[in-house]
C-alpha cells in the first residue's frame, strides 16, 4: 500500500512540475529589435526571430509622440512581455522601447570576425558601447541617434563585408 502511495505522490509531483514548466513558457520577456512591415522581434541571445501579434491600437512613446507599434522603425530596440495565448499565438502585452540601442542579426558571425566587427563599431562616432554575440550571430549596440542613424550603422557594417539577416519584408 505504501508503495502505491509513493507512486501516486511521484506522479502528482511530476504533473505539478510539468504544469509549472508549461506556465513559465507561456509568458516571457524578450529583448530585441522590431522587424520591418511584419512585427517580428529579433531576440537577443538567441538565433530566433519571433513573429508576434499586436493590438493595432497599442501605442508607445517614440520621439515624444504616441506611436502605433506598426509605425515603429526597423531596428528599434525593445523589451516586451510576450504572452503565448492558445488561440491567438504570441501577443505583446507590455512594451518599452529605447532609441539608443539596437540588436543587429547576421547571417553568420564567426569568432574570428569579432575583431573586425569591433574595429568597425569603434571607428563609428556615436557608438557608445557594444556586445558581440558570435554564438547567436548578433551584436547589441548602444549608440547616440543624434550622431549616427541606425541605417548608417547598418551600412558601415555591410560595407566591411558582413552579411545581415533580411529585414522581414
Amino acid at each position: 500500500m505504501k508503495r502505491i502511495f509513493n507512486k501516486i505522490i511521484a506522479v502528482v509531483f511530476t504533473a505539478y512540475l510539468v504544469s509549472i514548466n508549461i506556465y513559465s513558457q507561456e509568458s516571457n520577456k524578450v529583448k530585441g529589435t522590431m522587424g520591418k512591415d511584419k512585427i517580428v522581434i529579433c531576440v537577443l541571445d538567441t538565433k530566433a526571430c519571433m513573429p508576434v501579434k499586436i493590438d493595432t491600437n497599442m501605442t508607445v512613446k517614440y520621439q515624444n509622440k504616441d506611436t502605433r507599434l506598426t509605425e515603429l522603425p526597423f531596428g528599434l530596440y525593445l523589451e516586451a512581455d510576450i504572452v503565448d495565448e492558445k488561440t491567438n499565438g504570441k501577443i505583446i502585452r507590455i512594451l518599452s522601447i529605447d532609441e539608443t540601442k539596437t540588436v543587429i542579426c547576421f547571417l553568420e558571425l564567426k569568432k574570428e570576425q569579432e575583431n573586425k566587427l569591433s574595429e568597425v563599431l569603434r571607428k563609428n562616432k556615436g557608438v557608445t558601447d557594444f556586445e558581440i554575440h558570435t554564438e547567436t550571430s548578433q551584436v547589441f549596440i548602444e549608440y547616440d541617434p543624434q550622431t549616427i542613424a541606425y541605417k548608417d550603422l547598418e551600412s558601415a557594417i555591410k560595407k566591411e563585408g558582413f552579411q545581415l539577416e533580411k529585414k522581414g519584408d
